[in-house]
């Protein structure tokens, strides 16, 4: 007999689950991460943009009145600093996970959803960069901003969009500022709730056949699973925020850059990669690794089922995933901790 719909939990689940799906090496719990992080950043921001104005004069004052003279301000940044970092780590490392396990396979769609989600991860970490309006988010947005113009055709007007001119200034920080507190939160809750949705109605996790006889009733053991994860995720995200600050350098200085003046860390290896040729670094290898993850579940024809971590049929594309993976953390810490002024290599100690 089917269990009834008694609460909201039982439309987010389908009624029996396969077995191997509450094992912790099947997800290893990263989308209920990325959600508890996505649910921290919510509330968080909430709560920080009571007391935040977003005008160049003030903006920076403002930070410093959250961190130094409202009770919990600073653990409040903190925490949604360390949230907002955790969610794009949490969703390349998830995306990681679908890719390696051919999760994607009969689920184009959601696999599209989920691109479009850590784009607008992406995008949201980049337009809260700046809100701070100290030296390293300044410069760091205006190397970001430079860094959208190599792409061909739509580059140059996704800069003068983001910018609202040509520099940074008082409408790159009201435009950074809507576009974080407002449009994107809204797009991230639709595109959850489509990836969500599309998991329900796909059966649940992408997994191999398994006999009826082995399945078990989704609650209450994914559940308890499930908030085992998001409450682990909590203490993580609460004890780093107690022992972490969020950065707020020296307030914000048109006419005197920093030497080297650095991308935010996610976007430091696509500076990198720029560095050594503008062709290829900036046109070549974006559209390259976009075409690539954006057709990876036409391009796969392997007979193996979805959901088995590295299947031997899939050790091709597998094989083109991690080099790319690994490519780009390599770009990211060369970037990030090899290089010095004017951008020359040196050694990190």
């Amino acid at each position: 007999m089917a269990q009834s719909r008694r609460n909201f939990l039982h439309h987010l689940h389908p009624v029996r689950i396969n077995r191997r799906t509450l094992h912790p090496a099947t997800t290893l719990g990263l989308g209920v991460a990325g959600l508890t992080c996505l649910a921290v950043l919510l509330l968080s921001g909430l709560t920080l943009f009571l007391y935040y104005v977003p005008e160049q004069a003030v903006a920076y004052e403002r930070i410093l009145h959250i961190t130094t003279t409202l009770p919990y301000g600073r653990l409040l940044r903190n925490l949604h600093y360390v949230a907002a970092n955790g969610l794009l780590i949490l969703a390349a490392l998830h995306l990681t996970r679908v890719f390696l396990t051919g999760s994607y396979k009969e689920r184009s769609l959601n696999w599209i959803y989920g691109l479009v989600l850590l784009m607008l991860i992406l995008v949201a970490n980049f337009t809260g960069y700046l809100l701070p309006w100290d030296q390293i988010s300044y410069w760091a947005i205006k190397v970001g901003a430079s860094l959208a113009a190599y792409f061909p055709l739509v580059g140059p007007g996704i800069s003068r969009f983001f910018l609202g001119g040509d520099q940074v200034g008082e409408e790159t920080l009201l435009r950074s500022f809507a576009l974080h507190a407002s449009v994107l939160p809204l797009l991230l809750l639709v595109f959850t709730a489509l990836h969500l949705w599309r998991i329900r109605k796909d059966g649940g996790l992408a997994a191999p056949p398994q006999d009826e006889s082995q399945k078990l009733p989704a609650g209450p053991w994914l559940y308890r699973a499930e908030t085992a994860v998001a409450l682990l995720t909590l203490a993580a995200l609460i004890a780093l925020a107690l022992v972490l600050d969020a950065p707020l350098h020296e307030r914000a200085d048109p006419l005197h850059p920093p030497n080297p003046a650095k991308a935010p860390w996610y976007f430091v290896g696509f500076q990198e990669m720029v560095s050594w040729s503008a062709t290829f670094g900036g046109v070549v290898a974006p559209l390259v690794i976009g075409l690539f993850l954006l057709f990876a579940p036409w391009f796969d024809h392997s007979r193996s089922h979805p959901g088995l971590w590295f299947a031997r049929d899939r050790w091709g594309p597998n094989l083109a995933f991690i080099t790319l993976a690994l490519s780009q953390i390599a770009f990211i810490a060369v970037g990030l901790w090899l290089r010095g002024k004017n951008w020359q290599l040196q050694l990190p100690f």
